[in-house]
């Protein structure tokens, strides 16, 4: 690979990459200074086992001590950053495992190999992981010589007390390892037995090495743990009831398995749910016609190794109506990769297929074709080239995987915050990384926390917010709507910028919930530093797009010994594919040509981890020295090893209070000193798929719970009296700044704000939801009377209702000039946004007094805050009074003062 080539290797699928290293590799060979390093791993093909029996035969000497590591080999490797270890130890011809001890070697030889070990093992590398600890379980002469050490202690008449240093040290590192190789379950009988003797020497030492023995006990394995967010076909079928223990107070592991066991009930019960209906046979064909049920699709080999880059061994293939084609395509492409499929032969549910989606080039998809990977089958062996049942889970797969497998390895001895987040405690700690007294930068300006600059561009009470976040190494800042949040947020990280390199903190990183909150903010730090990466789906803002990580893959950032890493895996990945491609193709049904293709599968897809584990590491060579990564809390879940590799030490959360509080924890890592949480819980609150699970963020349960909390006061968007339809409805007080006294009156219009009372019915559409024609013709008039009359801009203007069916409907009634111009959306997706004008229609009208989502005061604090200059409703007030909810009739009871409700919008008559 030379030139162009060289600089889109990463681009490249496994023909192109290793025919390209091939010539480079040889290329290599002849320099005589370069260093001769392979991976020596016997299942990646004749090729490397030819370069490896080369590097062999030109060696010399014994094979025994070619293959063994110096000790200046291990001391070396310690030295270096863990990810650097990494490479330089399994870019190596000689294998970590094999021939490393010898049953006369020295304390120190061991003791340095094990400190390897553990280093590595630190690392948590996905895919790699569970290599390593099954190679140290089985290192048989290991277990020997620490065994002998034990029992030497035993019988020693101190009672177990260590000779030397470096033996504590040795048996500190070995239990750690005992513990992780027994929580990833691969522990065998000899690591058991050592286990036993820590125990016998526990009460009779006094050193750190022999405590913290509790977790051997009934700790469950990771590998087990993981799995339970899959639905089980028993589950299915109504016959596996899940019974939980109450967690117990103030204990990490309890409250992990809690957050666990949430984030499994959020995802399985709408999915259970469906699973019952299909059961049933109601309405079948209705679920059919609505792309929620689709019969005639199959499953199909990928016999050519297509999209091998990016590594689709099947896929999925619907068939439909010639006249159904359009919605088919329309319905696969909507299909986001990570989503979970169900396939069953049958609705009743003898037999599921679980399957995970992948990448899929466009012109497959046009050919009603996804790329899948089979994660789980019950009770089907042959499931290939056959009519399936398939339909997607109602609910969003991959956040809850990426989450639930952090918590499921993520160490609790080491668990981030845990004073705040897990024990209750209320009096917050500085952060680690800031001494008292420390000098600090901001525009070129020295302060300290003591003495600020005096010149911010805050309010007095966001000064104060910004100075708490300096101070306490967990802060809390609450943000009523308009009041700033964004702009304290934007220059709270520019000064962590500014500081990042005095202080060591790594990269700062910035979470959002929402993808355009992000992009929002990201234009506004782009202001102040260009060292930005932005991780996870293309941005739609051309400005910004430029700092994706995808458009700044660089070659020459990567070191060698990566790239040779990342060439062998994707060759043991090919031969994993042949063997169980071989497999499906001869399969015969039998119970055991079944399991073999299961643990084949499982085979490959651990070799797929390791392969998003080095897509990991090629971004952290891209990332350690940017100033800023931003991305969502759903990317963040899947990249916290990356976060790990940067040892970052400061995460910001904005739009905190949406997010669920088990996607918090899965961002944050033992390295995570200062964490930052700016939102607002009386706006949206977290999304849960099922309505078992309470909707309560990390953010509102620390504020109720009596976490202190900075609380910003003044608002610079709603006219006044806009505001006040929020106090004492929603908030005690809230100030309003004297910018938004000065706003003009909205033209044509007699009232800056109205609300049109009516009592027209309300209608359910197909797919649950509410639309009502009569608010969705008002809306749609008093929109065009805003424009063609008052003539404002038609940017200014944005129409809100809280169901998708009235944004549809209200898109149909305005004229078609209009319909791709004006702005129609939903209130949850215009959270975090503003507009000039907001017309805002409430749809629900019934005799039955059913109100929906306008009895959650989250939501009506949103409908009711995105207008700067002019706020119009339309809706049946009195019954909104007569639901019970007090909320509707202080409202109520502010629109009356103000004579701001009658039967039709107040436009000026002498237009």
């Amino acid at each position: 690979m030379s030139g162009s080539e060289d600089d889109d290797w990463f681009n490249q699928d496994e023909d192109e990459l290793v025919q390209g290293l091939e010539h480079k590799v040889k290329q290599q060979e002849l320099k005589e200074n370069e260093e001769h390093i392979e991976y020596h791993a016997p299942e990646v093909g004749d090729y490397l086992q030819q370069l490896n029996l080369e590097a062999s035969a030109t060696d010399g000497g014994s094979k025994v001590a070619a293959d063994r590591f110096a000790l200046t080999d291990f001391t070396k490797g310690l030295k270096m950053s863990p990810i650097d270890m990494f490479l330089y130890f399994f870019s190596e011809d000689r294998d970590l495992f094999v021939n490393q001890l010898a049953a006369n070697d020295s304390l120190k030889r061991v003791s340095l190999f094990v400190e390897v070990l553990k280093s590595l093992c630190q690392l948590e590398l996905c895919g790699f992981d569970d290599v390593l600890l099954s190679c140290f379980a089985r290192q048989s002469v290991l277990l020997e010589k620490v065994k002998r050490l034990l029992l030497t202690l035993l019988a020693k008449a101190s009672g177990g007390k260590c000779d030397a240093e470096s033996e504590q040290m040795l048996l500190g590192n070995m239990k750690w390892l005992l513990l992780r190789a027994h929580r990833q379950g691969v522990l065998g009988h000899g690591g058991y037995e050592l286990v036993e003797l820590y125990k016998q020497l526990a009460p009779l030492s006094k050193s750190e090495a022999f405590g913290g023995l509790e977790p051997f006990d009934g700790t469950q394995s990771a590998k087990g743990v993981k799995g339970e967010i899959y639905p089980t076909l028993d589950q299915c079928l109504g016959k596996e009831v899940t019974k939980e223990n109450p967690p117990v107070s103030n204990n990490v592991e309890e409250y992990v398995r809690k957050q666990r066991q949430l984030l499994r009930q959020d995802f399985q019960a709408p999915l259970l749910e469906f699973v019952q209906r299909l059961r049933s046979g109601d309405d079948i064909k209705a679920l059919e016609c609505q792309g929620l049920l689709w019969p005639g699709t199959t499953l199909v080999l990928n016999p050519e190794f297509a999209e091998s880059q990016r590594h689709s061994l099947v896929f999925m293939k619907l068939e439909s109506p010639e006249d159904n084609k359009k919605i088919l395509i329309n319905y696969i492409k909507n299909i986001k990769s990570g989503a979970l499929l169900c396939l069953t032969t049958s609705l009743d549910f003898g037999d599921l297929i679980l399957v995970s989606v992948g990448y899929t080039d466009t012109h497959r998809l046009q050919k009603g074709c996804l790329s899948v990977e089979i994660v789980r089958q019950h009770n089907i062996g042959k499931i290939y080239d056959r009519p399936l049942i398939m339909f997607q889970t109602p609910v969003f797969f991959e956040p809850y995987l990426r989450v639930h497998n952090y918590l499921s390895t993520c160490s609790t001895e080491q668990f981030a915050m845990r004073r705040y987040i897990v024990e209750g405690e209320t009096e917050i700690q500085p952060p680690a990384y800031i001494k008292p007294g420390t000098k600090l930068s901001f525009n070129a300006k020295p302060f300290t926390l003591k003495s600020l600059p005096k010149d911010l561009p805050f309010n007095d009470r966001q000064q104060t917010a910004f100075t708490d976040a300096l101070q306490r190494e967990f802060c809390i800042i609450q943000g009523p709507p308009g009041t700033g949040k964004t702009h304290l947020s934007v220059e709270l990280v520019n000064c962590l910028i500014q500081n990042a390199k005095a202080l060591g903190t790594g990269p700062i990183i910035v979470l959002t919930y929402t993808n355009d909150s992000l992009d929002k903010f990201l234009v506004k730090i782009s202001r102040y530093t260009k060292e930005v990466l932005r991780f996870g789906s293309q941005s739609r803002d051309p400005q910004i797009a430029k700092f994706n990580v995808r458009s700044m893959v660089n070659p020459e950032l990567v070191p060698p010994r990566l790239k040779r890493i990342w060439w062998v895996v994707n060759c043991e990945y090919k031969d994993k594919f042949q063997r169980l491609q071989d497999l499906y193709t001869n399969f015969d049904g039998s119970e055991e040509s079944y399991q073999e293709t299961l643990v084949a599968q499982h085979e490959l897809q651990q070799v797929a981890e390791r392969i998003e584990t080095l897509r990991t590491v090629f971004q952290y060579y891209l990332a350690r020295n940017k100033d800023l990564l931003v991305m969502t809390t759903t990317c963040a879940a899947r990249l916290n090893f990356l976060f790990r590799l940067l040892q970052a030490k400061c995460v910001v959360f904005e739009e905190a209070a949406e997010i669920q509080e088990a996607h918090i924890l899965a961002c944050l890592t033992p390295h995570t000193e200062h964490v930052i949480l700016v939102g607002d819980h009386k706006q949206l609150q977290p999304f849960s798929g099922s309505n078992q699970v309470p909707q309560v963020s990390l953010f509102e349960r620390l504020i109720v719970g009596g976490l202190p909390f900075t609380l910003l006061n003044t608002q610079y968007r709603m006219r006044p009296c806009i505001a006040e339809l929020l106090v004492p409805s929603i908030y005690d007080t809230l100030l309003s700044s004297d910018s938004v006294k000065a706003y003009e009156d909205v033209r044509h219009m007699e009232q800056n704000f109205f609300f049109v009372q009516h009592s027209q019915p309300e209608k359910q559409s197909t797919d649950m939801s509410f639309e009502n024609l009569y608010e969705a013709e008002q809306m749609a008039k008093l929109a065009v009377f805003l424009v063609e009359k008052s003539r404002y801009q038609l940017s200014d203007i944005v129409i809100l209702t809280p169901y998708n069916a009235q944004v549809e409907c209200i898109m149909k009634k305005l004229p078609k000039k209009y319909r791709t111009s004006v702005q129609v959306a939903s209130v949850d997706s215009f959270q975090g946004l503003e507009a000039n004008i907001v017309l805002l229609s409430l749809v629900r009208s019934n005799s039955s007094g059913q109100i929906g989502f306008l009895r959650q005061p989250n939501r009506v604090c949103v409908a009711l805050s995105r207008a700067r200059w002019g706020l119009y409703i339309i809706g049946n007030l009195e019954m909104l009074q007569q639901s019970g909810q007090k909320l509707w009739k202080t409202i109520a009871n502010h629109l009356e003062e103000n004579a701001a409700i009658g039967d039709a919008f107040p436009t000026a008559s002498s237009v």
